[in-house]
């Protein structure tokens, strides 16, 4: 109907002019009609054929609709993404990616919660979208991708006696026995130990006593630097924090402390989503401007 020729017609469906004469003469012979008046303008559509065009450009378009998806634009997504989190995650992996969200979908909403003991039916129900934590549950319809590589190191303040004790030596178990320490302690999930807490058995317990249990990771800097105690936290978190705490020192990454790569997860049901796929690949990508671990000093026997 758009091109009033059988000719350029075949054509424009990369047909040859005898298939589509013998298409037509099969629709002709379908509909009890000559659908075409041939005239000297060229082909002209029948009052059958005009009918029915309305119905045939929508089944056509729906079949052109399988090969050519509609295209995700970001400016018209209106969603609050729930993100179940401990505070270090916020901090460290995603807060740089809350400009390049909200620049690129202007109407959406972040909406960060605690991480809980049953976060993976809570992705499961739709009530979280995404959740970081640092190992990846067995499951069959939850999907993961490695935030970062981080590893917990030990640290205090440049005016104890252990930051001292450092710039002369190679520090030792024995040397941090006499202080006191800082401890991370989120609420356990329910696994067996708690992973994002110093008490794994990776990162040794040292101290004879402990003055603080924190679960907050941001507050075991601020505690640090106004006391004098040592504590584990990550060194992604430590090197985030650095320049509102200049008096904080690493002292090492203990040899028996263990890299860990913290997990976005997410639902199998968001898995081809396109509005899912493009904020994980804006929270993946912004994680990756992180330190490199290669460079920390190593304490050995710790």
């Amino acid at each position: 109907m758009r091109t009033g020729s059988l000719t350029r017609a075949a054509a424009a469906c990369s047909m040859s002019i005898g298939s589509a004469s013998r298409l037509l003469g099969k629709l002709r012979e379908t509909f009890g009609d000559d659908l075409f008046d041939r005239t000297n303008h060229g082909l002209i559509p029948t009052p059958k054929a005009k009918a029915l065009a309305p119905r045939v450009a929508k089944i056509v378009g729906n079949y052109s609709e399988l090969f050519n998806p509609e295209v995700f634009a970001p400016t018209d997504l209106i969603r609050v993404l729930r993100i179940g989190c401990v505070d270090t995650a916020i901090f460290t992996y995603l807060s740089q990616s809350l400009p390049p969200l909200f620049e690129k979908a202007p109407r959406i909403g972040v909406e960060f919660r605690p991480i809980l003991p049953n976060f993976t039916e809570q992705l499961s129900t739709g009530e979280l979208d995404f959740a970081v934590y640092p190992t990846a549950p067995a499951s069959d319809v939850l999907h993961s991708a490695p935030l970062a590589e981080d590893v917990f190191v030990l640290a205090c303040s440049k005016k104890h006696p252990l930051a001292r004790l450092s710039e002369k030596r190679p520090l030792t178990a024995e040397d941090f026995k006499p202080y006191r320490q800082v401890r991370i302690a989120t609420a356990p999930a329910k696994y067996e130990a708690d992973p994002w807490s110093d008490t794994r058995g990776d990162v040794p317990m040292l101290a004879d006593n402990v003055a603080v249990w924190t679960p907050y990771f941001i507050s075991v800097l601020q505690i640090m630097s106004n006391m004098e105690l040592w504590g584990a936290v990550p060194f992604q978190t430590f090197m985030r924090l650095r320049r509102w705490f200049p008096d904080l020192v690493i002292l090492g990454r203990p040899a028996s402390a263990k890299a860990f790569s913290p997990k976005l997860l997410w639902h199998e049901r968001l898995h081809e989503d396109p509005a899912s796929v493009w904020v994980r690949s804006v929270l993946l990508s912004a994680a990756k401007e992180l330190a490199d671990l290669k460079d920390l000093p190593v304490l050995e026997g710790i």
